[in-house]
């Protein structure tokens, strides 16, 4: 995903000597330390003259992009180079995220005073409360409604047929048509990502956005955060009830259900039709398969098979999981007196 400038001002005139000047590591490899920033990437879809990091060895191999600007580690520096300008650096991630502070900053808006910025685009049919508050750049689509204390931040795009429930907020955010939000929702929050150092943890700025399709249902009091440099998606025809977190990069696939209370981390890859019970949890990177069922309270550290049935902590394929807790309870039954 490249920078969307809707969201995102992105620093011009940046190059490879400049970041490295600024950021205080030193720059080796390339052709020329003039080679100017244009975009920030993910290092697997990385081109040329776009920013990026990587700390895995291992990764950095499999890499063949050339004319990039890459924070890594002296290691991988010497993988990357002399195709590639590498600022090198002890801990990249941490590196990179001074360059984001750097090069990314959110569109605000330079208007105040108004509910409504002058230059959102309202279709026709579209209804909006008097204390909704909507910002420069926001579009909303034909007969949308927007109910009471609603922000609708820069730049999101509304579609047609929306409702987007009382109190709800939304940030660097793309609605398609037929999207109903709850009340108290929060959409596009920077996700939950960090780094440690000596001095404590070092916030990862997100540059993503949320992408949400056609008549997908989100229920009260949710939350669901924005990508970190690709976008958290929520595809077609998911329905998502009340009190749901949906962490970073997410990818959840049409026509799914969650139910109550779950809790997704990041960078999850849930198929289609996948039926989740309340109070389910996911662990980081995990990748649900499609027409998969998590039953309520299971607690997913592992990859799930398409079809297949979880339950339990750790989750196990649920046949499993009942004929042990059959056998628990044969064990601990009191033994009737003769």
């Amino acid at each position: 995903m490249a920078i969307d400038r809707n969201f995102y001002d992105f620093a011009s005139g940046y190059t490879a000597g400049s970041l490295a000047k600024v950021l205080r590591v030193p720059l080796i490899g390339g052709a020329t330390p003039d080679v100017e920033i244009t975009d920030i990437l993910p290092f697997d879809r990385v081109v040329a003259h776009s920013l990026s990091f990587q700390s895995d060895l291992e990764l950095a191999k499999l890499a063949s992009v050339k004319g990039a600007v890459l924070i890594v580690s002296e290691d991988i520096a010497n993988v990357m180079t002399p195709l590639n300008s590498c600022l090198v650096s002890k801990n990249p991630r941490i590196t990179f995220a001074h360059a984001l502070d750097q090069l990314v900053k959110p569109v605000l808006s330079t208007r105040s005073g108004q509910s409504v910025a002058p230059d959102v685009e309202i279709a026709d049919g579209a209804s909006i409360h008097p204390t909704a508050v909507i910002k420069s750049g926001a579009r909303i689509g034909q007969n949308t409604v927007i109910d009471a204390g609603v922000v609708i931040n820069e730049g999101v795009s509304i579609g047609a047929d929306c409702y987007i429930g009382a109190n709800a907020v939304l940030s660097f955010a793309i609605l398609e048509e037929a999207v109903r939000i709850g009340a108290g929702t929060v959409i596009g929050e920077a996700g939950f990502g960090f780094e440690m150092t000596t001095d404590g943890a070092v916030k990862i700025p997100h540059i993503g956005r949320v992408r949400i399709g056609q008549a997908v249902s989100i229920g009260a009091s949710c939350a669901i955060d924005r990508g970190s440099l690709g976008d958290t998606v929520v595809a077609a025809h998911v329905m998502i009830d009340n009190l749901c977190h949906i962490a970073h990069n997410v990818t959840i696939g049409s026509n799914s259900v969650i139910a109550g209370q779950a809790g997704i981390s990041g960078s999850v890859t849930i198929g289609a039709n996948v039926m989740m019970g309340g109070q389910v949890g996911i662990a980081p990177h995990v990748t649900i398969g499609d027409g998969a069922t998590l039953t309520a309270r299971s607690g997913v550290t592992k990859d799930v098979d398409a079809t297949e049935q979880v339950a339990g902590f750790p989750a196990m394929p649920a046949r499993q999981f009942w004929r042990d807790q059959a056998a628990l309870r044969r064990l601990i039954k009191p033994r009737s007196k003769l």
